[in-house]
C-alpha cells in the first residue's frame, strides 16, 4: 500500500471513529429525554429498564449499541493503518492493545447494559486504551517526539483527575475518558504530518 495513501487512511479512520462515538452518544440522548449526564451511565442508552436499572427502557437502543460496534471497528482499522506505518516495535505493541480496546468497545454494544459481561468490557475498554497509549507515548519518546511526553503526562494527569474529582455519575467520568482518548489520538496522529 502506498505510504501517503495509508497515512490518509490514518486520518480518515481516526476522524470517523471520533465522529461516530460522539454522534452515537448525541443521537441516543436526543431520543431518550429522560437521560441525564449527571445521573446516568452512557450505557443506559443501550439497554436496561426501570425495574433493573432505575431508568426507563431506552428508545431505539440499537442506535447506541450499533454505534459502539461501528466505532470499535473504526478504532480497529485506525490501529491497523498505523501499524502499517509504525516506527518501532513498542508502537506496534501499543497499537495492538488499542486494537483490542476497539474490540472491547464493540463488545459494549454487543453486551449492552443488563447483560453479565457489560461492566467488565466497559471498564476494560478504558484500561486497555490507557495501556495502549502509555506504550505509544514511550515509542514516540524513543523516536524523539516531544508528543510522547505529552501523551504520557496527559494519561497520568487524567487518571489522577479521574480518581480525585467527585463525579456525580458514571456518564460524567465516561465522557471525561472519551475526551482524553480523543485528545491523545489527535496528538499521536500529528506525528504523521509531514514537516
Amino acid at each position: 500500500m502506498n505510504k501517503n495513501y495509508s497515512i490518509k487512511l490514518i486520518f480518515l479512520f481516526s476522524a470517523l471513529a471520533i465522529i461516530s462515538a460522539w454522534l452515537t452518544i448525541i443521537i441516543s440522548i436526543h431520543f431518550n429525554p429522560w437521560f441525564s449526564v449527571t445521573k446516568n451511565a452512557l450505557s443506559d442508552l443501550g439497554g436496561g429498564n426501570l425495574i433493573n436499572n432505575n431508568h426507563p427502557a431506552p428508545l431505539y437502543p440499537y442506535i447506541y449499541n450499533y454505534g459502539m460496534i461501528i466505532t470499535g471497528i473504526l478504532l480497529f482499522l485506525f490501529s491497523s493503518m498505523i501499524i502499517i506505518n509504525s516506527r518501532n516495535k513498542i508502537e506496534i505493541n501499543g497499537l495492538s492493545f488499542f486494537m483490542i480496546s476497539g474490540l472491547f468497545l464493540a463488545l459494549i454494544g454487543i453486551y449492552h447494559e443488563g447483560t453479565y459481561p457489560h461492566d467488565f468490557v466497559s471498564i476494560w475498554f478504558f484500561i486497555l486504551a490507557s495501556i495502549s497509549y502509555f506504550s505509544i507515548g514511550i515509542s514516540l519518546i524513543i523516536n524523539k517526539f516531544l508528543r510522547g511526553y505529552i501523551i504520557i503526562i496527559t494519561l497520568i494527569l487524567s487518571w489522577i483527575l479521574y480518581s480525585i474529582i467527585p463525579w456525580q455519575s458514571v456518564a460524567e467520568d465516561e465522557i471525561f475518558g472519551i475526551i482524553v482518548i480523543d485528545i491523545i489520538v489527535m496528538i499521536h496522529i500529528t506525528t504523521f504530518i509531514k514537516k
